[in-house]
This record gives structure tokens, sequence and C-alpha cells, in this order.
């Protein structure tokens, strides 16, 4: 009776799945999840990718990076997304992307490919199109057909899988991964290009403009020794020119050249509002624990030399750890600004969560960073001791011994 119990599963999963269309390409897609969990899983790991950057306030950068992006996401026509616009500060990344539900990254990397705002307008178009075709929730429903696939075959040989839901959880996780976080299908990237060139001429950017941002993009391919994130296994620039100019007769009866603005150049990278050296300084340490963490051994070291530096027990810093889904150097810095706040832990993981980066946090609540600094580095110390010495967790030094 397995072939039964195997086929009733596709036919529920067949039940389950919806068929979405994407916008001005038509190109049907089959979806085991909901927008809505899309733009959940969006919204959370916009949160994870701000808190371990450093954001450029810029004031300039900021206001072009806002008007051109609130231009592309109102051509985009998606009132349900809660858009939000970020410059993140990194020369050398040659990248933007755009999550599920309108949260948009431009690093400072890409400002000199981009050039002008009708540059940028091509850049954020073409990321904008990849959530506007729910790409992510498309890679995401391709992994779960995977998972689910492995399941049915598992029932067929008669064994019932007790875990299915943290199954599905795994597979949302993998395919979180895969949608977002790691480039799209060729196919995906060349949808993308034509939808993007039609989001910036409904924005009234003039489209042509795509035809030197590739040939910047490509310029900038040859001076690396690896491709930008932007371009990282995607079509080649031959493959990606010739779609461009296919796509620019459709995007074009988009744009209305007498109601576009001239564009505005970007500001040159040494122009940009320096960031302070310390917020870099304490993202570094902040990752630095983490890799500590990373070592055979190291998360238990790791927990307890937090637990001594800010006298409270493991329990606890484990416990906070995991009611925030925090890492080990945000659990860190939480404790610290705790201490020098005199706020709770819950109120400065929600003030993050506002505010995007632990250093607008200390700053907000009068905490120096220097200050912050200092006590994370004693927490360095303590546990690459008790890692030197090959002390087990909660084991009292022999100095310490009655």
């Amino acid at each position: 009776m397995e072939w039964r119990r195997l086929y009733c599963w596709w036919v529920l999963l067949g039940l389950l799945a919806a068929c979405a269309v994407v916008p001005f390409t038509q190109r049907r897609q089959v979806m085991l999840v909901s927008e809505a969990q899309e733009i959940a899983l969006g919204i959370e790991l916009y949160r994870e990718i701000l808190r371990q950057s450093i954001l450029n306030r810029d004031p300039e950068a900021n206001r072009i990076v806002r008007r051109v992006g609130e231009r592309i996401a109102q051509a985009a026509n998606k009132p349900n997304y809660f858009w939000e616009f970020v410059v993140i500060d990194d020369p050398e990344m040659v990248n933007a992307w755009t999550l599920p539900g309108g949260k948009v990254g431009v690093y400072t990397g890409i400002f000199p490919v981009a050039d002008d705002e009708a540059g940028l307008a091509i850049i954020i178009g073409h990321e904008v199109a990849h959530a506007l075709a729910r790409h992510p929730g498309e890679r995401l429903s391709q992994s779960l057909l995977v998972q689910l696939g492995a399941l049915g075959l598992s029932l067929s040989l008669g064994g019932v899988d007790p875990y299915t839901a943290d199954l599905i959880r795994r597979a949302y996780g993998l395919g979180t991964a895969l949608g977002v976080m790691l480039p799209f299908s060729r196919a995906q990237e060349l949808e993308a290009d034509r939808i993007g060139l039609i989001l910036a001429a409904k924005a009234g950017y003039d489209p042509r403009a795509a035809r030197a941002v590739w040939e910047r993009m490509a310029a900038e391919e040859q001076k690396r020794p690896t491709p930008p994130a932007f371009l990282s296994t995607h079509p080649a620039y031959a493959e990606r020119r010739h779609q461009i100019e296919q796509s620019l007769a459709e995007a074009l009866t988009y744009y209305r050249a007498d109601l576009a603005l001239p564009p505005v150049k970007l500001p040159a990278l040494a122009a940009l509002e320096p960031v302070e050296d310390i917020e870099k300084d304490l993202l570094k340490q902040m990752a630095r624990l983490d890799r500590l963490a990373a070592i055979p051994g190291g998360a238990e070291l790791l927990a307890a030399a937090i637990a001594e530096e800010f006298r409270i027990t493991l329990y606890d810093v484990q416990e906070l750890a995991r009611s925030f889904s925090l890492r080990p150097g945000e659990v860190a810095i939480v404790l610290a600004l705790a201490d020098e706040s005199h706020k709770s832990p819950r109120e400065l993981v929600a003030e993050v969560a506002q505010r995007h980066s632990w250093p607008e946090v200390a700053r907000e609540n009068g905490v120096p960073l220097a200050t912050v600094m200092r006590r994370l580095r004693a927490v360095e110390r303590t546990a690459r001791k008790s890692v030197h010495a090959g002390r087990q967790p909660g084991e009292v030094p022999a100095t310490e011994r009655g």
C-alpha cells in the first residue's frame, strides 16, 4: 500500500502548489510558498544582514539612493511591500540587492559602475525585478520540491519520516540561501534584466543607460581577480548585452522623455562622508568572537567567558542567544550595552531592529564605542586563554583552586 500513500502525497502537493505569473513577461511559475511567507523571510534576513554591515550615512548618497529607489518602487506598484533603502559602506563590494518585501541595499562599491541616477536605476531596477518576479520564492519552491521528493522516496520505501515539519523548516532555510544570498539562474537573471529596464523606464529613467552600465560592469570584472558579486555566475556579458538590446524597444514604450529629469551624478567614493574606524573595528571584533565560537569547543568556552565578563550565569548567556537568535558576538555587545545603558537586553534587541546597527544603538544610548570594544576584547582574551589552556567550560583554573 506504500505506493498509494506516495500517490496521495503528490496529489496533496499538487493541490498545495499555486501557479503564479511573472509581471511583464507572463511566465508561469509553480509556487509552494505564499508571498506573505516570502516577505517575512526577507525581512528577517534583512535585519540579519544589516546587523553585520556598516551603513554609510553620507547625506547626498542616501538622498540619491532613496530618490531612485522610491521611483522604482512606485513603478513596481507593490503596496504590500515595506520599502526601505540603505547604503552599505563597502568600497570593495560591487553589489546591490533587493529582498522580498522591498528591502533594498546598495553597496558603495557599485557607485562607480552606476555613475549617475540613471545607471543606479538600471541596477536597482534589476534587483527589484528579482523580488517583483518572486525569484526567491521560486528558488525556495524548487528546493522544497527536492526535499519533498526525498520524503516521498522514504514513504515509497515504507519509512514514514516523523520529522516532516523539521524537514520543511530546513528546506525553507536552504531555499532562502539559494533564493536570496546565492545568484539566481541564468534565465532568472535575464528576466530581471528585461523587467528592470521596464521599471527604470516607468520610473522616468532612460533605459538606454543600461548599455553604459554593463560596459562599466564588464570593465570592473576585468580589473578584479574574481568577478564582482553582482556578476557572479551571471550570464556572459555578450549574452546580457544581446538581451538588453532586444528588450530596449519594449522598455522605451514605457519611457516619457518629456517627463524625465536630468540624472544627478553619484558622489565619488573619496567624497563620501567617512565612517568612523571604530565602527569598522567593532564589526571586526564581533566577527572575531563568532569565528572563535566556530572552533571545536569554542562556543562553550566563549559563552563561559561572556558569563564571566558580565557576571551572569552560563545559562543566562545561552538563553539570551537562543531567545533572540543572536550570534556570540551579538550576545557580547548586547550585554555590554545593557551594562552601560542600564537597559534590558530585550529593549536593546528591539532597538537594533529599528535602527539596524549596533554602533547606532550605542550612540543613541550614550555608550562610547571604545567602552564596548574594551568589554568585547576582554571576552575574547578570556576565551582564548581557556582555549590555549585546554580548559573545559565551567572548569576553575588551577590558580584559583583552594
